[in-house]
């Protein structure tokens, strides 16, 4: 039999072993945009193998999906999340006013801490029989749109912000209300998600098309749908950035792996991960790789070509804009 004091020493060093794993698992929360899930279910996996091979530590996640617009508002009202994954710039702005993220998190990643992008498109039925194919034919007389809600979702805005932007005088404010007042007049139900919208179009039936981006089209025919999607030859870039929320991983003590994992999104992995989940990866030479998985367009423009996403929250999307004029005005 072992003396006592072998025993207690034994014990000791068990504890203090358990101790040690239990300092290298880190938890992880994210937060991300509603059609999101399908490319982080493949990007996690990666990314906690990755780890555990290069840190020898373990990490577990929790995640959370939906509109970008009401994620940001569950993170100010409580949500601890440590890692925002949206799809537009001025939803982390408020966390930054918060104080809850730094103001540099823009440049502590490549490529404006945006991995991904894409272009907004139609998904239409099977053969495209309203042979709708450019942003004129969404304000067509007759046609029915499954629509986001602008005030919640981030794809709302890139969607009519795409359509403002096609406009022969953009600047021109009676064209662009025409235009938004189209969309709204023809819009046959609002959703809150862009998943949501999908699932509205494409397993209820309800609608003509349903404006999103190319990745969310793209998941819709890998799920087996009878669906095709539609680009506009005139385009605008959608943005996916990403950041750490700088006060929850320094409560949480999990800055090192939340860090590690946005890291990771830049890595060729996850940038081909993001190719073939129908997104156009930052990586311009696994861009060019996949040139022909995505519709061809003639121009793409960016949010800050246009003019930056404060002077069309003013004109669009704030309360008592245009969009809110033509709710009011249906």
């Amino acid at each position: 039999m072992k003396p006592l004091t072998t025993l207690v020493a034994t014990a000791a060093l068990a504890a203090t072993v358990f101790a040690s794993s239990a300092a290298h698992a880190a938890e992880v929360t994210l937060t991300g945009y509603s059609v999101a899930k399908p490319v982080y279910a493949k990007i996690i996996p990666a990314f906690k193998k990755a780890y555990k091979a290069q840190s020898g530590d373990t990490v577990t996640f929790k995640e959370s999906y939906q509109g970008s617009g009401a994620q940001t508002r569950a993170v100010l009202g409580g949500l601890e999340a440590d890692v925002m994954m949206t799809n537009v710039q001025q939803y982390i702005d408020p966390l930054v006013d918060a104080g809850m993220v730094n103001k540099d998190w823009a440049t502590r990643l490549p490529n404006n801490s945006v991995p991904a992008t894409s272009v907004v498109v139609a998904i239409v039925r099977d053969g495209n029989p309203k042979n709708i194919k450019d942003w004129t034919d969404f304000t067509r007389p007759g046609i029915e749109i499954v629509a986001l809600n602008p005030k919640t979702s981030g794809n709302a805005r890139w969607s009519l912000l795409g359509g403002y932007a096609a406009l022969d005088k953009p600047d021109d404010h009676s064209s662009a209300e025409a235009y938004i007042k189209g969309i709204v007049k023809n819009t046959k139900t609002l959703v809150n998600g862009g998943r949501e919208a999908t699932d509205a179009f494409a397993r209820n039936h309800i609608g003509d098309l349903v404006l999103t981006f190319e990745n969310e089209a793209k998941f819709a025919a890998k799920a087996g749908t009878k669906t095709d999607y539609v680009a506009p030859t005139n385009n605008i870039q959608v943005d996916f950035p990403v950041t750490v929320i700088d006060k929850n991983v320094d409560k949480h003590n999990s800055r090192a792996a939340a860090e590690a994992f946005v890291k990771f999104l830049f890595s060729p992995e996850a940038q081909e991960i993001y190719a073939d989940a129908g997104y156009r990866p930052s990586d311009k030479a696994i861009l060019a790789k996949h040139e022909g998985d995505y519709a061809k367009v003639d121009k793409i423009v960016t949010i800050d070509q246009l003019g930056g996403w404060a002077k069309f929250n003013k004109m669009l999307f704030d309360d008592g804009a245009l969009y809110d004029q033509a709710q009011a005005s249906k």
